[in-house]
């Protein structure tokens, strides 16, 4: 019996008497645990520790067969892989914890894809759901492959640029806050919330990517990126705040709330996916001292925007915050059409001058070039005229033949 006619004998009857695991985990339970490490070649206790790290359950039980060949193969990846000179050993576990974090919230999404599916199938009667089932979760599985390797990609470029030693990287590290979020939620139902939240998320994941930036991570109502380029950085954190990219939310009678952004730059540790230090603790010290609609970044991607044209920033009063001793803020926004128009009558202002000096030079050039040329004709004629002069003289010394 093929995989998808197994399936589709144990979703016959959905709802009442599906068995997902059996549909999307195909292959007999066969294996313990104690076997799975056997045949993958890895200690019981190596394979426990990476499992429970990846998020699986703690299995106690090492006499139930609950493991397919698909496990054991997973496991044999994990021993030439975690346990191998090619990733260090204090990075097993939290490698496995990045690995299982990342995967296990995509999974979330695509349960809600597949019983979504499932009703659907059952709304319209269809006896043999797992085929399309199985089909779909191949795409799904296909489509994050594909995706992942173009993610892999970017991310092994930007890692073995010159200026990157794998371990720290120099960018801008930024925050972006719902305020009111707290109150707000508490008076939206569970449905409403969702679609507040979804939208916040897609309206930053829309502006950050396109911005040239990354998204950390996100906790409900906040957001942490990162871009490698200030300029980027400043663009981004702008457009976070340009009211024409709120999105309707809908029949919901609230609005997406104002956000406060705040943003650092400098030397940060790279470290699965996430960034660490001083210059990630500066930038949430700034969003949170950030008033509703503002970005502020600190002095030093301040000094690194001075002279953009289209940014302006302006130091403001210090301020404590927990960890520092002060912080100095400077308030970004883009440049107001007329300054926009001041800086360009300054810089055509700037181009007559320069212009004018170089015409000047030209022509004092042109004026000492004629007075050299001058120079050099009258010292030729006054040779000239001594030549003339030492001939007649000559002429007239000769004896007269006569």
């Amino acid at each position: 019996m093929t995989d998808a006619e197994n399936a589709d004998d144990c979703t016959r009857g959905y709802p009442s008497s599906v068995d997902l695991q059996r549909v999307l985990l195909p292959g007999s339970r066969e294996f313990t645990f104690r076997q799975m490490a056997s045949l993958a070649g890895i200690e019981v206790e190596q394979l426990r520790v990476w499992w429970a790290a990846a998020g699986f359950p703690d299995l106690t039980d090492d006499d139930t067969p609950m493991f397919t060949e698909g496990d054991v193969a997973l496991a044999r990846d994990v021993a030439q892989l975690f346990f191998s000179p090619l990733i260090e050993d204090e990075a097993v576990v939290p490698g496995a914890q990045a690995l299982g974090q990342a995967l296990s919230r995509l999974a979330e999404w695509q349960a809600t894809v597949v019983r979504s599916y499932l009703e659907q199938a059952q709304a319209m009667g269809d006896e043999e759901v797992a085929s399309g089932l199985l089909q779909m979760v191949d795409r799904l599985a296909h489509m994050q492959s594909q995706m992942w390797r173009r993610h892999l990609a970017a991310a092994a470029e930007r890692l073995v640029t010159p200026s990157q030693d794998g371990l720290t990287a120099t960018m801008a590290v930024g925050f972006a806050d719902m305020v009111g979020y707290t109150r707000l939620s508490r008076g939206l139902a569970i449905t409403e919330l969702n679609t507040l939240v979804t939208t916040f998320e897609a309206t930053m994941h829309s502006v950050i990517r396109t911005g040239g930036g990354r998204i950390v991570k996100g906790v409900g109502d906040e957001v942490m990126f990162v871009a490698d380029s200030p300029v980027e950085a400043a663009h981004i954190a702008l457009r976070l705040q340009d009211p024409d990219i709120t999105p309707d939310l809908g029949d919901l009678d609230v609005s997406l709330p104002q956000l406060r952004v705040g943003v650092a730059y400098g030397e940060v540790l790279t470290r699965f996916g996430d960034v660490f230090g001083n210059v990630v603790n500066l930038a949430a010290r700034l969003t949170s001292g950030a008033r509703p609609g503002s970005v502020l970044v600190d002095g030093v991607l301040a000094e690194a925007l001075d002279g953009e044209l289209d940014l302006r920033t302006k130091s403001l009063r210090p301020y404590r915050a927990r960890g520092f001793t002060a912080i100095h803020p400077h308030l970004l926004r883009w440049a107001t059409e007329k300054e926009l128009e001041e800086e360009a009558e300054r810089e055509v202002r700037e181009r007559e001058k320069e212009l004018e000096r170089i015409a000047r030079e030209r022509e004092k050039e042109a004026e000492q070039e004629e007075k050299e040329r001058t120079k050099e004709l009258k010292e030729r004629a006054k040779a000239l005229k001594a030549q003339q002069k030492a001939e007649a003289k000559a002429r007239e010394d000769e004896p007269d033949e006569a």
